[in-house]
């Protein structure tokens, strides 16, 4: 990540570089206002192949713009490969989510692929894979992996055959709710529960953290004995003490016990001014399910 918004004194502003192309991410009316500057400092400091703009979500909305994801400055690019940690990954810098992919997760998917030697993994909400690939490029047994986009499962598809992994990892294109109704109980090692945002606002917040705790519930009656689940909220909402209590409520229902091993957020590259909490958004809590 080149710009973190606030946390590099550009607030509005997320600018991810992914070799000679270059996604931005406009969250603020007045940064709106300047985005051809942006655009224009942006090949003048790089020169890219080629920038594009991405959604901005409902915060666009609020703010009273929106922002069409396209093109803006080169020429078209359907594919953008790149390497995270050993494993080739690609994106599609038009259709891809948020800023492309998820690099505030990049460190945590190493460190959990760290825990998955000779493991029985799965991964809900995978993506383009980052959790499954590391987990299998760092010695799984085997890997399942889920997601209900059929562009998402095709893509990690891609990015297993470039691994060399197909014959270890399970795609599954699925509801991760309705297929964890129906898990096999205490059937993994190694557990990711890396859902999209719950709580986009304080106003759904109660909502959010059922669902989060009856996801986890649910993963948790998936786990061996003994095994590790890494689970993530990105919501800015919920807070780790929050986010902790609604793990903990999830433990009773399943009736495991848990112990918060370590706790991750996100990397360096994504800093964020003191006193910020919103800007801590992401969270991910290694627990170990007995």
């Amino acid at each position: 990540r080149l710009v973190n918004a606030e946390g590099d004194g550009l607030p509005g502003l997320n600018v991810d570089v992914y070799g000679d192309v270059v996604t931005v991410q406009i969250t603020a009316l007045g940064m709106k206002r300047l985005e051809d500057v942006v655009f224009d400092a942006l090949v003048t400091l790089l020169s890219p192949r080629a920038i594009y703009t991405v959604a901005a979500g409902g915060v666009s909305s609020r703010e009273g713009f929106t922002t069409a994801p396209g093109i803006v400055r080169g020429g078209e690019v359907k594919e953008v490969r790149f390497l995270e940690h050993g494993v080739a990954l690609s994106i599609d810098p038009e259709h891809g989510q948020k800023t492309g992919a998820f690099l505030d997760q990049r460190e945590n998917h190493r460190r959990v692929g760290s825990l998955c030697a000779g493991a029985d993994v799965l991964d809900c909400y995978t993506y383009l894979g980052g959790f499954a690939l590391q987990a299998l490029a760092q010695g799984a047994r085997r890997a399942t992996a889920i997601d209900m986009s059929p562009r998402a499962i095709e893509r990690a598809r891609q990015h297993a055959s470039w691994a060399g992994v197909t014959d270890r990892l399970d795609l599954v294109e699925a509801d991760v709710f309705r297929w964890l109704e129906a898990a096999p109980a205490r059937a993994f090692d190694v557990l990711i529960v890396d859902p999209p945002k719950f709580a986009p606002s304080k106003s759904t917040l109660d909502a959010a953290l059922k669902g989060y705790r009856k996801l986890n519930a649910m993963a948790m009656s998936c786990a061996r004995e003994g095994a590790i689940l890494a689970t993530a909220s990105c919501s800015q909402a919920v807070d780790v003490e929050t986010f902790e209590r609604t793990l903990a409520a999830a433990a009773v229902d399943a009736r495991r016990r848990i112990t918060v091993l370590e706790t991750m957020h996100q990397p360096a590259d994504h800093p964020v001014p003191p006193g910020f909490t919103e800007g801590r958004y992401l969270k991910m809590l290694l627990l170990r399910v007995e």
